[in-house]
């Protein structure tokens, strides 16, 4: 039973020293409104407070949710999210605090310059829909009237060569 209760207190004692060490972090945009979402998510014991900053040292408001882990040390699983209209290149920090210890866990979020995406427009699909037929038929055009250029050329060397021939004929006529 000794053993038991010792396990027990190591266990305990343990679950005071799981900091928040691995932070994952996702950043998206909202397309409707074009604000960043910033998310910072980890593991750890005892509970702990989200604290957001900007790189100017300001301190943001970031929503924070608290749940328990599923895994078998019984962990913290602290997710924190900070909406913010902000441009490419800004950084921004989250912060795992917890209570009653010196140790704080930090993660840097660095704003990505924004990729380019086709406008999610139907007038845009109309237009590229449009433009593939217009491209093919003036493609077609362009073949037969270099066709016809070609077949006009081959017809002036077959008349050529018809009156050359009526004149040699002439010529051996003659003589």
């Amino acid at each position: 039973m000794r053993t038991f209760s010792g396990f027990t207190f190591m266990a305990y004692c343990h679950l005071l020293k799981a900091p928040y060490h691995k932070i994952n972090q996702i950043i998206s945009v909202d397309p409707v409104t074009s604000e960043h979402e910033l998310t910072c998510q980890a593991e750890g014991y005892p509970e702990a407070e989200v604290i957001w900053t900007s790189s100017d040292q300001r301190v943001l408001s970031g929503k924070t949710t608290i749940a328990n882990s599923e895994r078998e040390e019984k962990l913290f699983n602290v997710t924190s999210t900070l909406r913010i209209n902000t441009t490419a290149n800004e950084i921004f920090y989250c912060t795992f605090r917890r209570s009653d210890f010196e140790e704080n866990s930090t993660a840097e979020l660095v704003i990505p310059e924004p990729s380019f995406k086709f406008p999610e427009n139907k007038r845009t699909h109309l237009a590229i829909l449009g433009i593939i037929p217009l491209l093919f038929v003036a493609l077609t055009v362009i073949f037969c009237l270099k066709r016809d250029v070609r077949m006009m050329d081959v017809e002036k060397c077959g008349t050529q060569d018809t009156n050359s021939k009526k004149q040699n004929d002439i010529q051996f006529e003659e003589t």
